[in-house]
């Protein structure tokens, strides 16, 4: 065969192997776009399902919220302590905190007092999670690990944004006498109420690194790619 013949022979071969990658790599992101979209479909439907406002939700959201909140700053700083109590509105916790030491005789208190809705505190980045990782395309032996790592992170991450709240209502309230921050502290300390304690939207973006965390792999943001068969 002339050297034009094979030439003409490779273009060939070359081409159809470039049309059969072609199309393996559409039909790839085919069924990849199918894929963020079931996902963004079913992760829509169990939040809007969990996020309904049924007092169902919020009573028992405020319960959990008051005890795990109530087991870990019952006892705040040095000589303090904070109460957790309901309220007639089932998405709202009353905090009052104080200091054992200005306890009276009859047992009263001054008390620097702050309300948290609940619902926006813990319960909304909680069902963020539950929707994300329920929703996510892997196996779901994975979705269930990662659902029980999640919920414990963004446990400690509401509790870590009640942390900041406390420190701030009793920086506020110098008639307290809890010991207060200077320098440095005290910037940190402006800066975390800012941007988390009083912010809604940051606890949510840390949720949603929370769920890249505690679901994928590295190797799920891989491309696979098929080797390409040369003919002879």
């Amino acid at each position: 065969m002339s050297r034009s013949g094979r030439f003409y022979l490779s273009f060939l071969q070359s081409g159809c192997g470039s049309s059969g990658s072609n199309g393996r790599e559409r039909g790839n992101n085919v069924q990849r776009s199918k894929t963020l979209l079931l996902f963004l479909l079913k992760s829509v439907i169990i939040y809007t399902l969990l996020s309904l406002p049924f007092s169902f939700y919020d009573g028992h959201m405020e319960i959990f919220t008051g005890k795990i909140a109530g087991t870990f700053f019952g006892k705040f700083r040095e000589g303090g302590f904070v109460l957790f109590s309901e309220t007639k509105e089932p998405t709202k916790t009353h905090i009052n905190a104080g200091i054992y030491a200005y306890t009276r005789p009859d047992g009263s208190c001054d008390t620097a007092t702050d309300d948290i809705i609940s619902r926006y505190l813990g319960y909304i980045p909680t069902i963020l999670l539950i929707s994300l990782v329920l929703s996510s395309p892997v196996p779901w032996r994975r979705r269930l690990v990662a659902l029980a790592a999640g919920l414990f992170l963004v446990t400690m991450l509401i509790l870590l944004k009640q942390w900041i709240s406390l420190l701030w209502l009793c920086e506020i309230n110098t008639w307290l006498k809890f010991p207060h921050f200077t320098g440095i502290g005290k910037k940190l300390l402006t800066f975390a109420n800012t941007f988390i304690a009083a912010s809604s939207s940051t606890l949510l973006y840390f949720v949603v690194a929370i769920w890249l965390l505690v679901t994928f792999r590295v190797e799920d943001f891989k491309v696979k790619t098929e080797k390409k068969l040369v003919p002879k």
